[in-house]
């Protein structure tokens, strides 16, 4: 195997290392996977790093802390790549800033990236080498570590200039093997005329789907402006996920009772989008909705239990944490709009656990026969008492596993069966399911529709607007066998207009008012 090759800093030089010298000997699985799966840079920092057993033993029980270092790059990628993209997504970025490089030369030095591999990249740009043992072809001017990070996303120079150069070391690395992780759009498929041609043509559609698909029924995201994580920051807590945390849930069940009524399902109806894909499994092409939505909507709208996977659980059942009691998600509703700790109410006769406890002078009272009325009362107070467990809806909390559905549809039947892939209402942003975009094969054609553009992967198309307008648009498009029928969705198809910002993208922006004229031209789509 050819040899890998990281940027590390020695004596206040950025200098290129051998991974394997890095990683020692129990991080060359890390090598052996580089070529399918993203380093993660905090193994190679563990391993560099001596560190005791103490250490090494509560990073594992933080679920690997290495993750989180690797994640918080990854976040300051994201910051960065948003940064180059204006309001209308057109990569225009902040009008003040002022481009570290033409876009032309970023667009070279990630393809000589993607051809030629991580350490000709760096001789080529990066290392300057005295008696170079592998010279290059064409000497080239060596770039900042800036200039750099700036070709491969990171467009905001403000945050490029805040950090020193030990700092932009791990960056660098963590972006470097992004570029090279990151599946390339396919070159047959690059417009909206594609996407309608692959959904006729398609027989096997997954469609992965997020919050974005529900808003439009008044239901909040998590992650925007007005998500949930924001209503819960303006409410006090300082870190809002922890109100979906296993550990603290069980330490303290208050926590989430006090603040989850806000994503309390109260609507049975579903959107537009939710009958699109009805729509698909209507003409025999969806093979499986991966939803990561917990508000059970998808019941509503039709989609088959056999064609569903709740990643992340949903509201329609709940189970008592102590003795396991299943029941229906709407018992405990109350108790959350009221913010009250919800009990599970099984009596502990049914309970088998609480049964063992039956003591023998309670078996005894059941069988004496007698008229005292204080021994009936104490009979009668042994069978009204309650397991008293606290109940917790299906919801998959943060450090709980997800269905093992997941894993065992997506890699056992999906993965060699999928021949289009549709991403709705999701930023993308919670792995394992966000994984699915990696795991497919990279021939698998990949669409992506959302209100704001995904920074962190390439889809081969992404249509960015509100999802039911792009639905209703796509529906038209598909002719009669793909008629959207719904109270939400206007009776002619999508009004407004259609814009192509940029290669790969469209833009749709439904007309608040729109005359007789004008409607004629209204989805016209007009490259910019």
């Amino acid at each position: 195997m050819q040899a890998e090759y990281l940027v590390s800093m020695q004596n206040g030089s950025a200098v290129i290392e051998p991974l394997a010298e890095l990683v020692g000997d129990e991080g060359q699985d890390v090598l052996d996977r580089s070529e399918h799966e993203e380093l993660d840079l905090g193994e190679i920092q563990n391993n560099e790093s001596d560190v005791d057993d103490d250490d090494e033993d509560e990073s594992k029980e933080s679920d690997d802390g290495s993750d989180s270092d690797a994640g918080f790059l990854e976040d300051i990628l994201d910051v960065g790549a948003l940064g180059s993209k204006s309001d209308d997504g057109d990569g225009s970025g902040d009008d003040d800033e002022v481009p570290l490089l033409p876009e032309e030369n970023c667009d070279e030095i990630r393809k000589f990236l993607r051809q030629n591999g991580r350490e000709a990249f760096l001789r080529k740009y990066v290392i300057e080498i005295e008696d170079d043992p592998i010279p290059s072809d064409e000497p080239t001017k060596k770039l900042s570590l800036r200039e750099v990070l700036y070709a491969l996303g990171l467009r905001v120079t403000g945050l490029l200039d805040a950090l020193d150069e030990e700092s932009l070391i791990p960056l660098l690395n963590v972006a470097i093997n992004r570029e090279l992780t990151r599946r390339q759009p396919l070159a047959d498929v690059s417009t909206i005329d594609d996407v309608v041609r692959l959904l006729k043509d398609a027989k096997n559609v997954v469609i992965l789907t997020g919050a974005g698909i529900s808003t439009s029924l008044g239901i909040p995201d998590f992650r925007s402006d007005q998500g949930i994580y924001r209503k819960l920051e303006l409410m006090g807590l300082s870190e809002p996920q922890e109100v979906f945390d296993l550990q603290i849930f069980r330490e303290d069940p208050s926590i989430f009772y006090t603040f989850s009524k806000d994503i309390l399902p109260t609507v049975s109806r579903f959107s537009p989008t939710h009958a699109f894909i009805k729509l698909v499994q209507d003409n025999d092409k969806l093979l499986t909705n991966y939803t990561q939505n917990i508000d059970n909507i998808e019941s509503y709208a039709g989609i088959s239990k056999e064609k569903l996977v709740q990643c992340h659980g949903s509201f329609a059942t709940a189970t008592c944490q102590k003795c396991g009691h299943k029941i229906e998600g709407s018992d405990i509703f109350d108790d959350i709009r009221n913010g009250k700790v919800s009990r599970c109410k099984k009596p502990p006769l049914i309970n088998e656990e609480a049964i063992t406890e039956v003591s023998p002078e309670t078996s005894r009272k059941r069988k004496r026969k007698d008229d005292d009325e204080d021994d009936d009362d104490d009979i009668v107070e042994q069978n009204l008492e309650f397991c008293d467990g606290v109940i917790k809806p299906d919801i998959i909390f943060f450090g709980e596993a997800l269905p093992k559905v997941f894993e065992t549809r997506l890699l056992g039947q999906d993965v060699d069966q999928c021949d289009l892939l549709i991403c709705i209402g999701t930023s993308l942003k919670v792995a394992p399911v966000s994984e699915i975009i990696r795991i497919l094969p990279p021939q698998v054609p990949q669409i992506y529709i959302s209100r704001t553009p995904c920074t962190h992967a390439l889809f081969d198309v992404s249509l960015l607007g509100d999802c039911d307008d792009i639905v209703e648009y796509l529906c038209a498009k598909l002719g009669n066998e793909w008629q959207l029928r719904h109270e939400m969705a206007p009776k002619d198809g999508f009004v407004g207009s259609v814009e192509a910002p940029a290669p790969r993208m469209y833009k749709f922006s439904k007309a608040v008012a729109i005359g007789p004229e004008s409607s004629e031209n209204a989805t016209d789509i007009k490259d910019t």
